[in-house]
């Protein structure tokens, strides 16, 4: 497990007011939180917390904390319990850091890796991870950056759970041994075929009317679009022969 220095100092001032002058400074409002210890308030560099977070252990990482408090230095080892961030920038806000004993056992969330190209994957299959994270529960030095699961042998269909996972000595797996990590899922079938392959579309319909003396036109209505012709007048009777006088 990876473990880091990092320096702190104490802070009087608590409240909202107080917390916004830190961060304006340059720092981060902290908390160190340990059994039979009286909550301390501190305030921890920007740029060398975020160094701390963004080594292999992620937030499992040991911290050799110094916090200076009334001109005296003192050293605790640590680790990250909650880190609140901004919603819409990711800034760290606030962190509790809490009190460890590097010889009691600790809970902790430990990210799962998947190895390997399913053999489902080549069949066609796409593979899903449904569990990223897991809880364990082991001496700090003994908590594992990552736990790599090989899913090479996935086939379509197949699944691997935490049960499958590798053993790690000094390691408890907390995590109910029957949540899925990952799958292999058949694709989704293709769309059906574009609407013109289908029925036809109704300007065609509209098309056949206008064409065709349907319907509308025994009823005596004309088809839309098309003037009526008119019946041709019907020739003038022959005048009656003038009677004979």
């Amino acid at each position: 497990m990876e473990r880091i220095s990092l320096a702190a100092t104490s802070r009087q001032a608590i409240g909202k007011n107080a917390v916004k002058k830190v961060r304006q400074a340059g720092f981060v409002p902290a908390v160190l939180y340990g059994q039979g210890r009286t909550p301390l308030a501190l305030a921890v560099d920007r740029r060398a917390l975020a160094g701390a977070l963004h080594t292999g252990a992620g937030r499992n990482v040991l911290i050799d904390l110094r916090v200076t408090r009334d001109g005296e230095e003192m050293t605790d080892t640590v680790m990250i319990a909650d880190i609140q961030h901004d919603h819409l920038r990711r800034d760290v806000l606030h962190v509790d850091l809490h009190h460890i004993s590097l010889t009691e056992v600790v809970e902790a969330r430990v990210p799962v890796v998947l190895a390997g190209v399913p053999t489902g994957v080549t069949e066609g299959g796409i593979l899903e991870q449904h569990l990223r994270e897991i809880t364990v529960r082991c001496l700090p030095m003994a908590i594992p950056e990552h736990i790599t699961m090989n899913v090479e042998a996935l086939h379509v269909g197949g699944s691997v759970h935490v049960r499958d996972l590798p053993a790690a000595e000094g390691v408890e797996i907390l995590t109910s041994p029957d949540e899925v990590i990952a799958t292999i899922v058949a694709p989704k079938e293709e769309a059906a075929a574009p609407a013109e392959a289908a029925a036809p579309a109704e300007p065609e319909v509209v098309g056949r009317e206008a064409a065709a003396p349907a319907e509308g036109e025994a009823k005596g209505e004309p088809a839309a679009g098309r003037v009526e012709a008119k019946a041709p007048k019907a020739e003038a009777k022959p005048a009656k022969a003038d009677k004979k006088e």
